[in-house]
């Protein structure tokens, strides 16, 4: 389904240019959850963006190839871009209160999508935004359409902005970051919705996070990155049990351990 080769992103904006990833490979069939992780700064978000489309053009060098059902997002035109923009390819991101428009109610900004890229009537698109407001265990989904974002917590942002990503039943599901803002507790629910998703509609996953407990968790295949480089990649369940780089061992000796309390 998508296929990213020898993806480099350079930024020549400053007077040196800069390169933030270089020669990034991987594949994603569909069904897939896939973690990207590394420290901040590493190129996991840059990633994430050029395969959204969402790194601007002026400024930014690109070289390689993102097919997505054997079309290049590299170098298709913008048009063709924004086909998958929003329908085939979602996004989620780290901060639900700056991605989410603070002067628009909560249906409009559900709905987006659905009027981008259908033609369902107004009276389609409430039933529609209702139903996904409630598939993610939002309680009086009707009550949370005619709010603002600034009346729900940071949790009922998160699945506000999950349901907007999800309403067009994407074939590809980015989340970067995605539960960093929240507690412990809320990152669980938000975790198992995401595993819902992918179990009853088959989207794949690209997971972006610091957080390896919850990779662990989530995600079938990880793969780590280092100074815009990927160091080490493998089924999650061999990378976690035998590291082999030495940058994956130190995180995964990061990962906070609950020890019994001395009685």
């Amino acid at each position: 389904m998508l296929k990213v080769e020898d993806l480099s992103i350079e930024f020549y904006d400053n007077t040196i240019a800069e390169t933030v990833v270089f020669d990034f490979n991987m594949e994603v069939k569909e069904g897939d959850i896939i973690g990207l992780v590394g420290e901040s700064g590493s190129g996991k978000t840059m990633t994430a963006l050029a395969i959204a489309g969402l790194l601007r053009r002026h400024g930014t060098k690109k070289k390689g190839h993102i097919y997505f059902e054997d079309v290049d997002l590299l170098t298709c035109t913008r048009s063709e871009l924004r086909k998958y923009q929003g329908k085939d390819i979602s996004m989620v991101f780290q901060e639900p209160m700056t991605s989410l428009n603070p002067v628009k109610k909560i249906g409009w900004q559900v709905e987006e999508s659905l009027r981008l890229h259908t033609k369902l009537s107004k009276e389609e698109r409430y039933e529609k935004a209702i139903r996904i407001l409630r598939d993610v265990d939002l309680e009086n989904p009707e009550e949370i359409y005619r709010k603002y974002p600034h009346q729900l917590s940071g949790g009922m942002r998160q699945r506000v902005m999950i349901a907007a990503a999800m309403i067009c039943e994407p074939k590809l599901l980015i989340a970067d970051e995605p539960t960093t803002a929240l507690d412990v507790t809320i990152q669980a629910q938000i975790v198992k919705l995401l595993i819902r998703f992918n179990k009853e509609n088959h989207t794949a996953i690209l997971f972006i996070s610091h957080d390896l407990s919850l990779v662990k968790q989530l995600c079938h295949h990880v793969i780590v990155m280092q100074g815009g480089n990927i160091v080490e990649q493998g089924e999650a369940k061999e990378l976690f049990k035998h590291p082999k780089e030495e940058y994956t061992k130190q995180l995964i000796a990061a990962i906070p351990k609950c020890e019994k309390p001395e009685k």
